[in-house]
């Protein structure tokens, strides 16, 4: 391996956030639509403000993706579809779905923007991943717990897309596509309930405090190498509605790994030598 070409892409869960996330390293960002997202409305944007977010990123040649992965009831469906044949008329790069079959519909809407496969289609697999790519899904974003074995294994299968982690933020020890929790409804009180400290509770007297439900949040920008290795072209970084400046600390050190591999691409095959065979005899992918 001899170039690093690999994308930050930064979440932005307000109007003026798409500025600072480009000025602290974001090659790409992500917005919520508007009603249609997994996050409360709070820190979605209308079609007016991603119009305005679009201007903002390309004079600054940085992408911008709509996410639309909420749990959508049927009746909502057509009106939703408009909205994406609007998106894409107005320039948007890429629209990030959760849903198969609105997948298979948005395919055949969509003139100019990829498709994007969301965490929460739940992908382990590189049967599933021939079947979204022959839908027209340009990019997968692997299900957030898989392990490294199983990651090489899919894009070894299917190496002609492209792959992107959640390389800093909320990491499920369950499957993403079966959790109602927070991606049903849109509620303003909005919690990820599985994060939050607990205390053990007995007759009213405080036993104990219990660990959380969920896993640690994920931050492998110091393993970035394994993943550029593996073939990973883009590390997403989540959380659009936390506090700025705690977003910004995130892109700012991802953006120094990036910057880092970049100037030691040939140490990369190094650090494969325990992951892939061919590392081990000098073979190229």
């Amino acid at each position: 391996m001899n170039t690093v070409n690999c994308e930050i892409l930064a979440p932005a869960g307000r109007p003026t956030d798409i500025i600072p996330l480009i000025e602290s390293g974001a090659d790409a960002i992500y917005v919520g639509l508007s009603g249609y997202s997994a996050r409360p409305k709070s820190s979605d944007f209308t079609l007016e403000e991603i119009g305005e977010a679009l201007a903002r990123a390309h004079e600054r040649n940085v992408k911008l993706f709509a996410a639309v992965n909420a749990n959508v009831p049927d009746a909502m469906i057509p009106q939703l579809c408009e909205k994406l044949v609007q998106l894409d008329e107005m320039g948007i790069d890429a629209l990030i779905i959760s849903d198969y079959g609105l997948m298979k519909r948005a395919a055949g809407l969509i003139r100019h923007a990829q498709l994007h496969a969301s965490t929460l289609t739940g992908i382990y697999n590189y049967e599933d991943v021939k079947m979204l790519r022959e839908m027209g899904v340009k990019r997968i974003i692997l299900s957030s717990d898989l392990f490294v074995d199983e990651i090489a294994d899919i894009i070894d299968h299917v190496p002609d897309l492209d792959y992107e982690i959640v390389a800093d933020g909320g990491i499920c020890f369950n499957s993403n596509r079966q959790c109602l929790l927070p991606h049903f409804g849109q509620k303003e009180c909005y919690n990820v309930f599985c994060q939050k400290d607990y205390i053990l509770l007995k007759d009213g007297t405080a036993l104990k405090r219990a660990e959380r439900i969920g896993n640690r949040p994920g931050k492998i920008h110091h393993t970035m190498g394994i993943y550029l290795g593996l073939g990973i072209s883009s590390f997403k970084i989540e959380g659009r509605t936390n506090a700025l400046d705690y977003i910004l600390q995130r892109v700012r050190d991802a953006a120094q790994s990036k910057r880092y591999y970049a100037e030691h691409a040939s140490d990369i095959p190094g650090m494969m030598h325990y992951i892939r065979r061919s590392n081990r005899y000098g073979e190229q992918r």
